[in-house]
């Protein structure tokens, strides 16, 4: 589901990119990447190919109290009785590694824009949002409901302490909370069956 989330994320984001840029720099396949920005081996992980890398920084459940079970469809009438669902904050970084500074500027000033002009995305609005989900019936822990952004400021420290970690010294960059992402698991579950059949006592 955080793989079904991200992939619409880049592909949404480099959409809006090309189009608002109208650069021959800027094509479909060509700004945007989904990968780490550190490799095993520790070495940095970019390239000249693409604009900006998006990769996650931080995962965290929300708690809260009073959650109920959760029924999804099965198949001969039948439900599954899943737990109740995790709700994750994901934090994702979008970094600029352009190696002409004032392009980077522009391509992190874009992507503020565009989750400025868009901060929620659910099928409504965005039909593709679940594009990637071959089964979502066989498969319903990777569909998405709803995604919620709001970008995430971080002090001085904190943004030391997270070049530190991925071994690179600043480039322009921010950082977004993906919320309400809920995440489901079927196959150790119970079926139930659904209702057919309603009888009201006359008593």
């Amino acid at each position: 589901m955080i793989r079904t989330a991200l992939e619409f994320i880049r592909s949404e984001l480099e959409a809006y990119m090309v189009e608002r840029e109208q650069d021959a720099a800027y094509t479909i396949g060509s700004v945007v990447s989904l990968q780490s920005l550190l490799l095993p081996d520790g070495t940095i992980n970019t390239n000249d190919t693409t604009h900006v890398t998006t990769m996650v920084v931080n995962i965290e459940e929300i708690c809260r109290e009073g959650k109920r079970p959760y029924y999804t469809p099965a198949n001969n009438k039948e439900f599954y009785k899943l737990n109740p669902p995790v709700e994750l904050d994901i934090s994702i970084l979008f970094a600029a590694h352009s190696n002409d500074y004032p392009t980077a500027l522009r391509d992190i000033s874009d992507v503020v824009a565009f989750f400025q002009a868009n901060p929620v995305f659910d099928e409504q609005r965005f039909p593709s949002l679940n594009k990637s989900v071959t089964e979502p019936t066989n498969k319903p822990w990777q569909v998405i409901d709803k995604l919620v952004f709001t970008l995430h400021n971080l002090s001085f420290e904190q943004q030391n302490n997270l070049w530190g970690l991925l071994g690179s010294k600043y480039i322009p960059s921010v950082v977004y909370k993906m919320k309400m992402l809920t995440v489901f698991e079927t196959r150790s579950s119970e079926k139930t069956p659904g209702v057919t059949e309603i009888n009201f006592n006359e008593n």
